[in-house]
């Protein structure tokens, strides 16, 4: 696996490696972890079963695929791997044609983007990074939207989530709830993201303005980023001692704040299997999120969630006011339940490996 994002970075790319890895592990295979290196953390280490080498970038951001094809050569002569599996276009960029399968997950908004604007550079670019793989994988099939062809094979497989792990604490419940003054009688949604753009957290705090008169809800946020300020302005004006924001935390301190939830909200403008909402589901929680990218396929209308439009307060606001009419309770067992049959980690690890197994 060749990343650079990796834990304890916080972020859906780290999660996703960090979690596949595992799962390939309790299966039963071999698994280095090639990522960057991080203050305070060893350059080699065993983490979970899996050995994670963590080396220096040398450069900008264009250089980076230097450092790691030079890496990735070192240590395939003493580890040998089946393939190659890199994640993010960044490890592409510079990396020579390897004697094994070489697998690339297509994870981010970053490359809708990149299609989006166009431009003759921008799409040579990705051209002559997307030939070298001989698979793609990708998340959502909205990431597998490739508009020229492409040698390698192209395949969707989800994010995970581990349902041994993630599942609902009443203890956990009762103490967040406390120590933030939420009543019995308030229900509480939750959304933890990053606040950059395409995240969409800028048009929840809008919808605010269309919330404020049910007197019993409450939020929590998690995250930071670019737009915290803002956010925290708009809910502020409508939404005064009804909202908590905590910043950012490790990944280990959110759990508790999903047992303490009652729903969970996905505004965002891009995205793929969004690993918080599996995360949420996983804890019993129905989700109201926008028709992109991956979250139409957790959000089974009415028995899982809520849908609703990106970009469009109102629309966000008139699902979170139905989904108070509805039975939560059911509407999140339906959902853990699916989480258990469909996205369970082990599980996409096995439809991970069917995929290598194709090349």
């Amino acid at each position: 696996m060749v990343t650079l994002d990796f834990v304890p970075k916080v972020g859906g790319i780290a999660a996703h490696v960090y979690e596949l890895s595992r799962a390939m592990v309790r299966l039963g295979h071999s698994v280095m972890v090639l990522t960057r290196r991080v203050e305070g953390i060893p350059d080699s280490e065993n983490l979970d079963g899996m050995e994670v080498r963590r080396i220096r970038l040398w450069g900008s951001a264009p250089f980076y695929g230097i450092s790691t094809d030079r890496a990735i050569r070192g240590f395939m002569k003493t580890f040998s791997p089946d393939c190659v599996h890199v994640h993010g276009m960044a490890p592409l960029e510079w990396l020579r044609p390897l004697p094994v399968p070489l697998v690339y997950t297509n994870h981010t908004s970053g490359y809708l983007a990149r299609v989006r604007k166009g431009g003759l550079r921008r799409m040579f670019f990705l051209r002559r990074h997307l030939k070298r793989p001989d698979l793609i994988l990708a998340p959502s099939q909205e990431l597998l939207e490739i508009p020229f062809s492409v040698p390698g094979l192209l395949r969707y497989v989800p994010n995970g989530v581990d349902s041994e792990r993630y599942r609902f604490n009443p203890a956990d419940r009762e103490a967040v709830r406390r120590d933030l003054g939420f009543l019995p009688e308030h229900r509480v949604g939750i959304l933890t993201r990053r606040m950059v753009e395409k995240n969409g957290v800028i048009f929840f705090a809008k919808a605010a303005f269309y919330l404020k008169a049910d007197e019993n809800l409450r939020f929590i946020l998690v995250g930071d980023g670019p737009e915290a300020e803002a956010v925290k302005g708009l809910l502020s004006q409508h939404f005064r001692d009804r909202f908590v924001m905590t910043g950012s935390l490790r990944h280990e301190k959110i759990l508790p704040y999903y047992s303490a939830a009652d729903f969970a909200v996905l505004p965002s403008l891009m995205e793929a299997t969004s690993i918080s909402g599996l995360e949420a589901m996983a804890f019993g929680l129905p989700l109201v999120g926008t028709r992109v990218g991956g979250i139409p396929d957790l959000i089974e209308e009415g028995q899982t969630g809520l849908l609703c439009e990106p970009a469009d307060p109102r629309s966000l606001a008139e699902a979170i006011l139905r989904l108070q009419t509805l039975d939560m309770k059911a509407m999140g067992v339906a959902g853990r339940r699916r989480v258990e049959g469909e996205f369970d980690w082990l599980r996409i690890g096995e439809k991970t490996l069917a995929a290598y197994k194709e090349v």
